[in-house]
């Protein structure tokens, strides 16, 4: 069978739904911890490295504008590895992003695990629940909504976005209310002010850990085929959202620092406090509880719409490559009442759903926390496959001139190039940055893509049986991914 006989999905979500699904993946759980986190490690350089890291946002959101505007299909990342650099880095296109958005699935729902004590404990009722009920509670809900279809995750994601920014829009007007300058000096604390010294090694990690949630803009390109226009609300889509995040990320960083001491996010052994930004809130003093209740359920909604992203975009990723013929092919399946991917939907929110009872022995026998690990693993596996990204879009204008050519959002040549280079170097200099944290999190990434790569080479060979060339068809765009008669290079 071949990709262009499989059934397409018919449902698509307008311009308003995309930018909340966007905005609720790079804003979601990370937020309302990395900040915290890193300011107590580099203290009030993270307010300078808030705006480093956008200079590697600011690159990406350039090489998903032109490869999305380009080829706006489902499962883009996929898509743009195979066709642009080749079959093998496909397969590095579907390996990486699924192993990431599993552990970026458990991250979230052990993040809203442990963000439930700072809501409770606010609350007039004394009562626990139990971390695996919880993880489970919020990985199925999940999995069901996005069965169900797009459009009803969509719309559940207009809602919780709207709370998602309420809640940090409260933590950032108290905080800009008790700003104290003096908060802000010295800018490298751990190296007595002076900028190279022991505190530039904590600087460089908040501009990592800051950059990383900057990556959920990549998901827009994963639904490619099932939004309104693609081709002009993938680069409207990303300039929303690029505006939305980076001011509240920014607002977010200034208002924590000008509002509490670094010193005082800091706990006895040199870790950070609990409860992310309701818990800085809790440690000053200077908010309501109704305020702090609110970044409080603001911080869960932001587990849920990551999780809600996840689901709907990713799934996207595997029912590409099952049209390919690299993944099973009953993965290629669309439902028929709900129009889904429904069982990519299942591939995605099965293995965190199984692993989640293990989490406590495998945070045992680490030697890192099982958060800071699974952050490994996933900015592992984003970095690869944007490194992938930045070949795959300086391929671009060669192997598909028109679609260069007649993009909605074209990109000089000279600069397509700094961005293609760019993407490339920052993410492996940020992955090297990130992983020598957590080896081990890294080997488990590459042993999962050898592992694929076996699968994929016998699935080859079965279909070379059959007389089907499956890296041909991983080679070629079809008829449901041209955009118009004059704009096709097939």
């Amino acid at each position: 069978m071949s990709a262009d006989d499989y059934k397409l999905i018919n449902e698509t979500v307008g311009l308003y739904s995309a930018v909340a699904l966007l905005v609720g993946t790079a804003l979601g759980m990370a937020i309302f911890i990395v900040p915290t986190q890193m300011a107590a490690e580099a203290g009030p350089s993270i307010t300078l490295a808030v705006f480093v890291a956008m200079v590697p946002m600011v690159l990406n959101i350039l090489l998903l504008l032109q490869l999305g505007g380009a080829i706006p299909v489902a499962g883009g990342i996929y898509v743009y590895c195979s066709r642009l650099v080749g079959p093998l880095w496909g397969l590095i296109g579907l390996a990486v992003p699924v192993i990431a958005i599993w552990s970026f699935l458990l991250f979230a729902a052990l993040g809203f695990e442990q963000y439930l004590p700072v809501l409770i404990d606010i609350l007039p009722y004394d009562f626990e629940i139990p971390q695996l009920a919880a993880v489970w509670f919020l990985l199925v809900a999940f999995l069901f909504v996005n069965y169900l279809g797009i459009q009803i995750a969509a719309k559940i994601q207009l809602v919780l976005v709207a709370v998602l920014v309420m809640g940090l829009l409260t933590f950032i007007t108290i905080g800009f209310a008790h700003t104290d300058t003096s908060n802000f000096t010295p800018l490298f604390p751990d190296g007595a002010g002076e900028p190279f010294a022991d505190g530039f090694a904590p600087f460089l990690l908040a501009v990592v850990l800051l950059y990383v949630p900057f990556q959920g803009f990549s998901m827009i390109i994963e639904i490619g085929e099932e939004l309104e226009n693609p081709v002009k609300n993938i680069p409207r889509t990303l300039a929303i959202g690029m505006g939305i995040v980076s001011l509240l990320s920014v607002g977010i960083v200034i208002a924590l620092i000008g509002a509490v001491p670094w010193q005082e996010l800091r706990t006895a052994d040199g870790g950070a406090i609990e409860g992310g930004l309701a818990g800085a809130m809790q440690v000053e003093g200077i908010a309501p509880t109704w305020a702090i209740a609110l970044i409080a359920v603001s911080a869960l909604v932001a587990a849920v719409t990551t999780v809600n992203t996840l689901f709907t975009s990713y799934s996207r990723t595997i029912m590409r490559a099952a049209r390919d013929g690299v993944a099973p092919e009953p993965f290629a399946a669309i439902h028929d009442r709900f129009q889904t991917p429904h069982r990519s939907i299942l591939a995605i929110g099965f293995p965190p759903i199984l692993m989640a009872p293990f989490v406590g022995t495998l945070d045992s026998i680490l030697t890192v926390d099982i958060l800071d690990w699974l952050v490994v693993v996933i900015v592992s596996g984003i970095f690869i496959a944007v490194m992938v990204g930045g070949v795959a879009l300086w391929n671009l204008p060669k192997i598909f001139p028109k679609r260069y050519e007649y993009s909605f959002y074209r990109l000089p040549m000279p600069v397509l190039k700094v961005v293609a280079v760019g993407n490339v170097v920052a993410s492996f200099v940020f992955m090297l940055l990130i992983v020598s944290s957590a080896p081990s999190a890294l080997a488990v990434v590459v042993g999962w893509i050898l592992l694929v790569a076996l699968g994929y080479f016998y699935r080859v060979r079965k279909y070379e049986k059959k007389g089907i060339d499956i890296r041909e068809q991983m080679a070629l765009l079809h008829e449901h991914e041209q955009i118009g008669g004059s704009n096709t290079d097939d």
